[in-house]
């Protein structure tokens, strides 16, 4: 019992280091300037879904992971 529990959280911290480290990978490494955009030369700007999306996700996993740990603790099976 105490095992599984073990496993899990070590399961769970893996993924979310896995997942922080893309997110710190994939910052800008310098290159050309970002194009203009808007205006009447130049076609409307996309969303931005850079990184913000990753790390809402990344809280909302953790969070749900804390949700689960503490439902366990509470009803040992």
């Amino acid at each position: 019992m105490k095992l599984k529990r073990i496993i899990s959280v070590f399961f769970t911290l893996s993924f979310l280091l896995i997942l922080s480290s893309n997110v710190m990978a994939a910052g800008s490494m310098g290159g050309p300037p970002p194009q203009p955009c808007g205006g009447a030369f130049f076609p409307p700007c996309p969303v931005p879904l850079d990184n913000n999306i990753i790390l809402l996700l990344l809280a909302g996993a953790a969070y749900g992971g804390y949700r689960i740990y503490n439902s366990l603790k509470k009803n040992p099976a």
